[in-house]
């Protein structure tokens, strides 16, 4: 498949986030504003136990669903507007393909996975928050939080119970581009609440693992496409944070700090999203473009949202652009420039891409957009 093609594919079908509080992933205009729905994925589960608890009973996959299931019910009682989703519900074991298409198919605003952490050393204890890792941009193949390592390979492992893994091979050309936009798109977010879990959660009598929040390649994080944490909440190998995660009282007390991380930001979530008035949408400046607009010109696409922006929103960069969006469709494509021909447009990437380096030119048939190869 074309490069640019993908590209284009993937821009219109993915929220892209430029700046905190601009991805609206499960929005669409008429169903309200804020965040909407969460999926709560509790690790492991069925024939993967995770890690070992004292017995078969306390193993580190009924431990994280009796806590998601706790979080869930939190969420519904004081947000009932919130639809909360499981990846699972009881003790199965859902493909990690299976988990992020269940994120995507409900449009998900936030994705939490939880787990119990493991290690070799019985001393390590702690609570921590993982994110999508971020690379050297100077040598792509280098991770700036190797030390990390042995705890992705720990929780990639779960492939092992896969029966097909033909979908975690190597990652293509077009998968690096994929991966990528959604770090991009997801990461400030994923920071930002990885943060107030970190802040909620280590507390006495627990505390920070290492740094607090860690980046990591986990490959359920790879996929998504909105913003994502994984929560290793103690270390079930640590005798003291054990008692403490097989007791129904502290994951209860457990749910209810990541409760809390989910409230704050909820709310900070939920401030930032202003109410679109269409009269707003900006025209082109007269030395932005070279035709009056029509139902058939040839623009540059610099973004494609779940939610309208009002006039002068920073993450539009000063520039005047036209929202673009299919009648069947839940993105508006953010259309910058109305050209008469394609060259034109092309005359006026380079300058576009210096705000917005994934800038592609397209052709714009009424609420139809092309990728112009």
């Amino acid at each position: 498949m074309d490069i640019k093609v993908i590209i284009s594919t993937i821009m219109i079908s993915l929220a892209a986030l430029l700046n905190p509080f601009l991805h609206i992933s499960g929005q669409t205009s008429g169903s309200g504003t804020g965040l909407r729905t969460i999926v709560i994925d509790p690790g492991h589960g069925g024939k993967d136990p995770g890690a070992p608890g004292p017995d078969s009973k306390t193993s580190e996959k009924h431990i994280v669903l009796s806590i998601a299931k706790k979080l869930g019910e939190k969420i519904k009682s004081e947000y009932p507007e919130v639809k909360v989703v499981y990846t699972r519900s009881g003790d199965t074991f859902p493909k990690l393909t299976d988990r992020v298409k269940i994120a995507h198919d409900n449009n998900a605003d936030l994705f939490i996975s939880i787990h119990c952490n493991s290690s070799k050393n019985k001393s390590a204890s702690g609570s921590s928050a993982h994110i999508l890792s971020r690379k050297d941009s100077r040598n792509p193949d280098r991770d700036l939080f190797d030390e990390n390592v042995e705890l992705t390979k720990l929780e990639n492992s779960v492939i092992q119970f896969e029966e097909d893994q033909s979908g975690y091979a190597e990652d293509s050309p077009e998968d690096q581009i994929l991966n990528t936009l959604l770090f991009h798109a997801n990461f400030d977010h994923s920071v930002l609440f990885a943060q107030l879990i970190v802040d909620n959660l280590a507390v006495k009598p627990l505390h920070k693992w290492g740094k607090g929040i860690h980046q990591n390649d986990f490959l359920l994080l790879k996929k998504m496409t909105c913003p994502a944490v994984l929560v290793e909440t103690a270390f079930l190998s640590n005798a003291n944070e054990r008692q403490i995660l097989v007791s129904s009282k502290w994951q209860e007390e457990i749910a209810g700090r990541l409760f809390d991380a989910f409230k704050a930001y909820k709310k900070q979530y939920d401030s930032s999203v202003t109410s679109f008035d269409s009269s707003s949408v900006p025209s082109p400046q007269a030395d932005e473009v070279h035709t009056e607009a029509s139902d058939e010109y040839f623009g540059i696409q610099i973004m494609g949202l779940g939610r309208l922006l009002a006039k002068g929103d920073p993450a539009l960069k000063g520039l005047s652009v036209r929202p673009v969006k299919a009648e069947q469709s839940n993105i508006y494509k953010y259309v910058y420039g109305t050209y008469a021909t394609s060259k034109e447009a092309y005359d006026n990437l380079a300058t576009v891409r210096k705000k917005f380096p994934e800038a592609f030119v397209v052709k714009v048939i009424g609420e139809k957009v092309e990728l112009v190869k």
